[in-house]
């Protein structure tokens, strides 16, 4: 068999080969290669190296130059190769079996559950060809979901010495379902407490509450939270849309009244002045104002921060600009969705501390 080691270099060794076997076997027939761990002929020193250049880089290239850069000699296919390699393999074994630590649960944590979008652009072939003959694919937006699950202290911090947990979806279902996944196998149940995150997005309160208890978390020990940007945001949007009878004065004095009710979890004191206010209000005032309406009991932001625990998501926000954006939403670049979609968790592992632990797991899985 050929193997390829961590400079890159190609060695012939030999190895007994199965030539048959008596059911399904999908990998390497070559023992050694079982044995080591081997992704095609790549060693794990090699899809390693290859792994990390591409998850922390901007590109493959930057990724092929970093590894000529210490010593690792391959093409830059064979880093998109090997890239995709390894991001299948993991995706065979299940990311949350990779990512988790020997042992790690939530027993009595503080646990924060955020969700939220990104966007990155996708190509999908639509069976047409260009004037040279070449095949033509549509570049359209998409927005992969991202979940992180964090703990906190008593204080409300981050407890800096565990990992965040990461996980990307393109689907609504599917991050709910890989959601799921890792916290039945953290123990999210003998969490001390548990607090949802998130914007608007129905489909985030239509699914996530009903999920973590159905993994048998008591609802005292549940807290749903709005994001405060996102609905200050509304906040500010509904004294804009105000009739221009109102001075500047007189709106401004309503903002900053509207934004102490909203703290203090009195969104209903914003309906009732709106209602006074617009006597004919459009479609989009409306559609603030239900939005206050129906999110009233997860805007008690006073409550909240009394009680240590999180009114901004900016722990979400943060880490759809590292893993989603800085790396998958290059202008002019457009990716294969069943490719870019585990390419996400190879950069989750690494900016989540968990690299090594991915790597390991992935070696000895064979």
């Amino acid at each position: 068999m050929r193997i390829r080691l961590g400079t890159g270099s190609e060695i012939s060794i030999k190895s007994p080969y199965v030539k048959e076997y008596k059911g399904q076997w999908e990998g390497s027939r070559h023992l050694l290669g079982v044995y080591w761990g081997t992704i095609g002929s790549a060693t794990p020193s090699l899809y390693e190296k290859v792994g990390y250049c591409t998850a922390i880089g901007p590109s493959y290239n930057i990724a092929n130059q970093t590894l000529a850069r210490f010593g690792t000699m391959i093409s830059l296919s064979s880093t998109q190769d090997i890239s995709n390699r390894i991001a299948e393999r993991c995706a065979e074994y299940g990311e949350e079996n990779l990512m988790l630590k020997e042992g790690e649960s939530l027993e009595n944590k503080r646990v924060v559950i955020s969700i939220d979008g990104g966007r990155t652009r996708t190509r999908v072939y639509n069976g047409e060809a260009n004037e040279l003959g070449n095949l033509t694919y549509d570049t359209g937006w998409r927005e992969p979901k991202l979940f992180v699950i964090d703990v906190i202290d008593n204080k409300g911090n981050l407890e800096k010495h565990r990992l965040p947990i990461y996980g990307v979806r393109f689907g609504e279902d599917d991050v709910i379902s890989l959601l799921e996944s890792y916290l039945r196998k953290l123990k999210i149940e003998k969490a001390a407490e548990v607090q949802i995150l998130g914007d608007g997005a129905p489909w985030i309160w239509n699914q996530l509450p009903p999920m973590i208890e159905r993994l048998n978390v008591d609802k005292t020990k549940l807290t749903e939270t709005l994001d405060y940007y996102h609905s200050s945001s509304y906040v500010y949007e509904l004294v804009d849309c105000m009739p221009e009878k109102l001075t500047e004065e007189e709106k401004k004095k309503y903002l900053e009244t509207f934004k102490g009710w909203l703290w203090n979890g009195e969104a209903d004191k914003i309906v009732a002045a709106c209602r006074q206010i617009f006597k004919h209000p459009s479609k989009e005032v409306n559609r603030r104002i239900n939005y206050l309406t129906k999110h009233q009991t997860r805007m008690q932001y006073a409550a909240y921060s009394n009680q240590k625990l999180m009114c901004g998501s900016g722990i979400v926000e943060s880490a759809i600009r590292r893993i989603i954006n800085l790396r998958f939403k290059n202008t002019s670049t457009f990716w294969k969705e069943n490719h870019v979609e585990k390419l996400f968790f190879l950069r989750a592992a690494v900016l989540s501390g968990r690299w090594d632990n991915v790597i390991q797991r992935l070696s000895n899985a064979a």
